[in-house]
């Protein structure tokens, strides 16, 4: 078979029939879409490739961002993701992929909408870890611009082809639609809530749905952590090395993904809009210093508070203290492990009916070059960051009518300024 018809059929399309796997929601493959790349989000540093196909980024725009700020190399194949566009002819119809190579991992997926009669449901073809992929990769070579088998060679992460791994990854994928099936609302219920015009109400409703699925949630994921010890235990009597280091290598991903489903579980927590009500600030003051001392006195590093505003603020309590939660631990993990580690916060009122509160810390402080970029949404300076943190901590101030902001920084530490309307 030549090179020229090889192109004409779309082979990455029958790798999805081939992959097996019963259809899944479109809610499911944006998910492990960013299971697969936070290895890699995580480790910024981290060299590597990214081959990117995708026909509707929607909900996945924070990761695309994140990814910019990485060291791979990103690819695309459509005219809608950033990275050089590399496809050579329009062969692949609704066929969307996502490849990464890296000296730690390797991973493909495929999907394509069009392959099944219901609607945003597709079959997928997902390998983690396998030589396989090198398979995909030379597919998609043959309708590439540039050679991109040099990457096979380069990156070979993988020593033999882990079919325990894919098969897990497989029951995965099946548990976490079921969980997305059960979390759709079913179109009878939709009519029902449509018709309600007590936004309360629907409100209570979808919360209380949350918590039953949420709780569902949670017992499938203790199962998951119990068999993840088990594997832990038994790995100690395991004598290949190669096989032991790539079993810690999977139970560490599988603990990763669990962290990240507890992560969005408690999110549900928030599913409420912005609640603005008048608060006495002394007691939320409190609440933050009480809530993050622990980790204040583990890592020697005193929290001295300066407050003499005793009146109350408009704010969202469990908001504004959650801002304030984070920008402290920003603070403790910016100062070294030293004996003099210092965090101060102090209360300025403006004239304009504002409240000022200023956290300052002696750490190392922000580069010049990252201090226009700390509040984008995924960019992070620390190894496991999400880039979440202060981008979440600036919109949820703008909500309650205030603002954050850096105020200064050098070596030698930083200050925020969280601002909030004064009663």
């Amino acid at each position: 078979m030549s090179g020229a018809n090889f192109r004409q059929k779309n082979l990455l399309k029958d790798l999805i029939y081939l992959g097996q796997t019963r259809p899944v929601n479109k809610q499911t493959v944006k998910g492990l879409f960013r299971f697969a790349l936070e290895p890699l989000l995580e480790a910024q540093s981290q060299r590597a490739l990214v081959l990117l196909r995708l026909q509707d980024t929607k909900e996945i725009e924070g990761v695309l961002k994140r990814l910019e700020f990485t060291n791979a190399e990103v690819y695309s194949f459509d005219n809608l993701t950033k990275g050089e566009n590399l496809e050579r002819e329009n062969i692949w119809g609704d066929t969307e992929f996502l490849v990464i190579l890296s000296p730690r991992y390797s991973a493909v997926m495929l999907w394509d909408y069009s392959t099944e009669t219901v609607k945003e449901t597709s079959c997928l073809y997902y390998l983690l870890n396998s030589r396989d992929i090198n398979n995909v990769i030379r597919i998609i070579n043959e309708n590439s611009k540039i050679d991109l088998i040099r990457y096979t060679q380069e990156y070979t992460p993988e020593r033999r082809s882990n079919e325990l791994l894919n098969k897990a990854i497989h029951k995965f994928i099946n548990y976490a639609d079921s969980f997305v099936e059960e979390a759709s609302l079913t179109q009878a219920e939709n009519s029902l809530i449509s018709e309600s015009d007590d936004i309360e109400k629907k409100y209570e409703y979808i919360s209380t749905k949350s918590k039953i699925i949420s709780h569902d949630i949670r017992n499938h994921l203790s199962v998951i952590d119990l068999y993840s010890k088990i594997m832990e235990k038994r790995l100690e009597i395991v004598e290949n090395k190669e096989l032991k280091d790539s079993l810690v290598n999977a139970v560490s991903s599988i603990k990763k993904s669990k962290e990240s489903i507890d992560v969005l579980l408690n999110e549900l927590r928030t599913i409420q809009g912005t609640k603005l009500e008048t608060q006495n600030f002394s007691k939320i003051l409190e609440s933050a210093v009480t809530l993050v001392q622990a980790k204040a006195l583990q890592k020697n590093i005193k929290i001295e508070v300066s407050n003499e505003f005793k009146g109350n603020i408009i704010a969202d309590e469990n908001k504004l203290l959650n801002v304030m939660i984070n920008l402290l631990y920003n603070s403790m993990d910016a100062i070294s492990d030293c004996n003099n580690g210092i965090i101060n916060i102090k209360t300025e009122e403006t004239e304009d009916n504002m409240l000022k509160i200023l956290i300052a810390d002696n750490g190392c402080g922000i580069d010049e070059d990252k201090k226009d970029k700390i509040f984008e949404e995924g960019f992070t300076s620390k190894i496991t960051g999400s880039g979440l943190g202060l981008y979440i901590s600036k919109e949820a101030m703008k909500e309650q009518y205030g603002d954050l902001k850096l105020l200064e920084s050098e070596n030698g530490g930083a200050v925020f300024e969280i601002t909030v309307p004064r009663v």
